[in-house]
């Protein structure tokens, strides 16, 4: 029996070896490593280095993971783009763009018109859908073009609007800004005028202590000698009464106010008391 392989060469089965007989026992021999010469060395608990081999492992496994799930995301978004893509290139017919024209523009009448006479020639068998061909893309993009433009134009008015609103706030908030400010500085003012003048009556009343003091000293001293006067008025009145009267009808005490001296202080001082004692003793005889 040959075989031919993709080499050309042939293969004869005379000259394989026989095939061992698989049902019979096998003869093992178990050899005793204990008496060997290989040294064994004892692995230390602190040795971790396979354990450090499989958390690499671990991680490259996870990392390869992860790329895979990133590629299949990346690839999965691609073919959505790829498919949005290509509905968004078909052509569009004719029949159709013409249509959506007429709608767009609110031409209700002229777009049954169009529909009852194209529809009318199609089944006349004038022509066919498809002989009208399709719309060539650049007036497809020119289409869309324009509809974002109405887009851009709505989003530019919106915009302007939120503008002009900010610029009121903004003019409003400038105004209220102003106005604090030169209140401010009315405040300001004031407190500097205030100041001004509390320093101004600080100094006006600090010039009054001294006066103060020296009036206080003369309002002592007018006291003192008030009370002195009087008690001096009190001690000559009680020796007035006691003074007779002479033959003429004048008091003795008048005899003696002659001999007295009025002192700067205001205090009196007698003068010659032998004399008036003289007197005294003279008249009581």
């Amino acid at each position: 029996m040959q075989n031919t392989y993709g080499g050309g060469t042939s293969w004869n089965s005379s000259h394989a070896p026989a095939a061992p007989d698989l049902t019979k026992p096998a003869d093992i021999t178990i050899t005793d490593d204990s008496k060997d010469d290989y040294q064994y060395e004892e692995v230390s608990e602190d040795d971790d280095f396979s354990l450090h081999e499989d958390d690499e492992d671990l991680t490259k496994a996870l990392q390869s993971i992860q790329d895979q799930s990133e590629d299949a995301q990346i690839i999965d978004f691609l073919s959505v783009l790829t498919s949005e893509k290509s509905v968004s290139d078909i052509p569009q017919a004719m029949d159709d763009f013409f249509c959506n024209f007429l709608v767009r523009l609110g031409m209700s009448r002229t777009l049954d018109c169009f529909q009852t006479e194209w529809y009318e020639l199609i089944e006349r068998g004038v022509f066919k859908v498809n002989d009208a061909g399709l719309v060539p893309d650049v007036y497809t993009r020119n289409q869309q073009l324009e509809t974002e433009n109405l887009c851009l134009r709505k989003d530019l008015e919106s915009y302007k609007q939120s503008v002009n609103k900010i610029e009121e706030a903004l003019l409003k908030m400038q105004k209220e800004r102003d106005f604090h400010r030169m209140h401010h500085k009315r405040v300001v003012q004031e407190k500097n005028r205030l100041i001004g003048d509390l320093k101004r009556l600080k100094a006006h009343y600090a010039s009054y202590e001294p006066m103060l003091k020296q009036l206080s000293e003369k309002y002592q001293n007018s006291l003192t000698q008030k009370m002195l006067t009087s008690l001096e008025r009190d001690k000559a009145m009680g020796q007035d009464s006691e003074f007779p009267e002479d033959p003429e009808g004048t008091p003795s005490f008048e005899h003696a106010k002659e001999h007295t001296q009025p002192l700067k202080s205001g205090q009196y001082q007698l003068s010659s008391i032998l004399k008036v004692h003289d007197f005294a003793n003279w008249a009581q005889r």
